[in-house]
Parts: C-alpha cells; sequence; structure tokens
C-alpha cells in the first residue's frame, strides 16, 4: 500500500468558512476564533454524514506510546472517529514520534486527524510533512483595521450578503477589539437585518459600543463638537473607560492632525509611519485640513498637561480630561 502522505494531494488552501473533512487537516496560527471556526465547521459535516461521530481532544503534551494509533483504530461497533490533537508547540517526543508514524501508514476514511499549531518551532519535522500532505487552514492573528475590514468583507461575501463601505468601518470601530467580538456582531446583524447592512444599522444595533470608547471621545473633540465629546467622555467614564485610555487616544489623535496639517508629500510613506491604513490616514487628512499648524501645536499642549496630571499630577483626573477636551474643541 502505498504511505499515507503520497495518497494525498498536495493542501490547496481552503480558509475556515470553506474547509472540507479530510484525512489530515493542520490548523495553523495563533487565532482561535478561526481555529474554532474552521473546527466547528469540519464536525458539523462529518456529524450530518455520520450521527455516531466519536470526537476524542487529544492532550499531545501527555501522550503516551501508542495512544495515537490506538484512537486511531476501529472501535467495537465501526463509528467514524474525530481526533483533534491540541497545541502543537506543546507536544512530548513520544507524540510526535507516534505522529511521523501515523503519516506513514494509509489513510483511513474513517478518521479524521485535525492538529492544531499556534506558533513556534517544535516539532517542524512533524510540521512540514502535515503541512506537505494535509490540508491546511491558515489560522493567522487578524489585527490590523485592514485585516478586520477585509475579514468584515468576506464574511458577508461568503453569507451572499452585502454590506456597505462605511457600515463596515464602522463595524469594525464598534466591535473589532477582537476578532470573536467582531464576527459575532456581523452575525447578529446578518440575522437580525434583512438586505444590504447600512451604517445606521451598526449605529442602531452597536452605537452605545462606539460612543463608549476613548477614540469617539477624541473623533468629536478634534471635529470641534464640544458638547458631544464631553457627553461621550462622561459616558466613557461612567461605563468604565479610565482617563488614562481618553488622553491616549487624544494624544494619537493630535499626533495625526500634527502630522498632517502641514503635510505636502506623499501619504502612502506617512501611513507607513503613523501605522494608518489608507482609509484612517483619507478621513484624518480631510479633518486636519479643518485645523492649522498652530491650533494644532497648541492641542498637543493641551493633551499633553492633561497626560501629566493624569498620570499623577492632578487630584482630579478627570476634570483635567475635560479641560483638556475643551480647549482642543474650542481650537477648531
Amino acid at each position: 500500500m502505498p504511505p499515507r502522505s503520497a495518497s494525498r494531494a498536495k493542501p490547496s488552501g481552503p480558509d475556515f468558512r470553506t474547509v472540507e473533512p479530510a484525512p489530515l487537516i493542520l490548523l495553523k496560527g495563533s487565532e482561535d476564533y478561526v481555529a474554532t471556526r474552521a473546527l466547528d465547521r469540519i464536525k458539523a459535516a462529518l456529524k450530518a454524514q455520520h450521527a455516531q461521530l466519536e470526537y476524542t481532544r487529544f492532550d499531545v503534551a501527555a501522550a503516551a506510546p501508542g495512544e495515537l494509533a490506538t484512537l486511531a483504530s476501529p472501535s467495537l461497533f465501526g463509528e467514524p472517529r474525530l481526533i483533534l490533537g491540541e497545541d502543537l508547540a506543546q507536544m512530548n517526543d513520544t507524540f510526535l514520534e507516534d505522529a511521523l508514524r501515523f503519516l506513514q501508514e494509509p489513510p483511513d476514511p474513517e478518521v479524521t486527524l485535525i492538529l492544531r499549531h499556534s506558533g513556534g518551532n517544535r516539532g517542524k519535522k512533524l510540521l512540514d510533512a502535515v503541512s506537505a500532505s494535509g490540508v491546511v487552514v491558515d489560522c493567522s492573528p487578524v489585527k490590523s483595521d485592514n485585516d478586520k475590514l477585509d475579514f468584515v468583507r468576506h464574511e458577508y461575501r461568503a453569507a451572499g450578503r452585502t454590506i456597505h463601505p462605511d457600515a463596515a468601518r464602522a463595524l469594525v470601530s464598534a466591535a473589532g477589539s477582537s476578532l470573536s467580538d467582531l464576527g459575532s456582531a456581523a452575525s447578529q446583524l446578518m440575522r437580525d437585518v434583512p438586505g444590504d447592512i447600512t451604517a445606521e444599522h451598526v449605529d442602531k444595533y452597536f452605537g452605545g459600543r462606539v460612543e463608549a470608547t476613548a477614540f469617539k471621545v477624541a473623533d468629536a473633540a478634534f471635529e470641534g463638537r464640544s458638547e458631544a465629546a464631553l457627553r461621550l467622555y462622561r459616558h466613557a467614564i461612567a461605563t468604565g473607560v479610565s482617563p488614562v485610555a481618553v488622553t491616549a487616544a487624544l494624544a494619537l489623535k493630535a499626533r495625526q492632525i500634527a502630522a498632517l496639517v502641514d503635510h505636502r508629500g506623499a501619504q502612502a510613506e506617512l501611513a507607513k509611519t503613523l501605522k494608518m491604513a489608507p482609509w484612517q490616514l483619507q478621513q484624518a487628512s480631510q479633518l486636519a485640513r479643518r485645523w492649522t499648524p498652530r491650533a494644532a501645536a497648541a492641542a498637543v499642549e493641551s493633551v499633553a498637561q492633561a497626560d501629566a496630571e493624569v498620570k499623577g499630577v492632578s487630584r482630579t483626573p478627570e476634570y483635567a480630561v475635560e479641560k483638556a477636551i475643551a480647549a482642543i474643541s474650542a481650537k477648531i
């Protein structure tokens, strides 16, 4: 019989939304939400075919000799088996040896082995063998706003739905602190809203979450909306946002405005320096046109003073930030 690795085609690289059951699957990357979605999809597909599916979570850090082969062996009633080997970075030498041996055996169509690797170089030989002969699902972390926007767009495209660009950006701002939150928010909108998703829908469902953030306070202040900025700030403080977080958001916005207010060069390099996505830079550039260099410098000074006060100089840090917000919004 041909070896296990020779009987499989090279992985086509499906993502977590499209992956199908296969004898050997590697979930590669540290994003738990993506790995969980992939696992749930595979498990659901197998259960739809086999109601009596045996599912085993296998601790590869405490594997005993021959344990993998035992789990993969036919059961008394011949039920199909799904085996999940969790985190390969922690596997012991016993599992490494058994897994390499397992890959040389002919594949059993009744066995699905899923291995999860969240990072590190432990067992590179096994990782290379699995990557060459199995299906690899990319579970890399999603960190930048651009990546989160891509995630949202793909979620709706995969579901045959449409979300407007400004709605996608608003959703990332409202629920983008983690991919799990973002995925849940996108799913909720699809369940509750028929047709296209607009920015108004996002504001209706998640506006309160946006308003409680430090960045929403900073946006209002630098747009000159003094009353809104102070109202949002007081609401943010009441819901647990610290004054330090607000001054950090104000400082970030102040640096962006100061860099853009008199900028005449190429924006691509500036976007890289400021660590901003192109759409973020475009929005900030539009706002910076309403500022003068002198006003921008004064805003930076106001934020610096507030930052010093909230970190120990003042006994009333909340009021110190209110003064900065009022000063900033009055300069535009």
